[in-house]
């Protein structure tokens, strides 16, 4: 496995991935506007150079935010969530990042999981932030120190 830049060539394979791994995917138009200049996105490929995982963030002065960071469903339980996630913490330090926030649907637990055994620690809700059809979940809010 190796980490790249994402490119804009890549979008429809990270649609790909989003809307099979999450349940409430962000639209191909999401993907398309995030590649401005404060934004950063890298993409995990396997051996054979395909697409696995990606994220994309943003850093605006000394703070850091991710946005989105999945991993194709096939990928998942073998930590590459994790080694995305500190490659994004690694590229936030380098580009002068001090602080690194983030937002997750509270349900998804194991993601909670993860950002806490990498640093992260809860510090709010937004409640009802999430809202898909229906469907409404609160975000969690969490951040660390860098």
């Amino acid at each position: 496995m190796k980490i790249e830049l994402l490119t804009a060539d890549d979008i429809a394979r990270i649609v790909q991935i989003e809307q099979q791994a999450n349940p409430y995917p962000w639209q191909e138009s999401a993907f398309s506007s995030s590649f401005a200049d404060s934004y950063f996105s890298y993409k995990l490929l396997d051996d054979n150079g395909q697409i696995q995982g990606f994220y994309f963030a943003q850093l605006i002065l000394e703070q850091l935010e991710l946005f989105n960071i999945c991993i194709a469903t096939d990928m998942q339980g073998k930590g590459y969530g994790k080694a995305l996630l500190q490659h994004f913490l690694q590229e936030g330090r380098s580009r002068g990042a001090t602080e690194a926030f983030l937002e997750v649907r509270s349900s998804n637990h194991s993601a909670i999981a993860l950002y806490e055994k990498c640093g992260f620690s809860k510090t709010g809700i937004r409640k009802n932030y999430y809202v898909y059809a229906d469907n409404k979940a609160d975000a969690v809010l969490m951040s660390i120190v860098m």
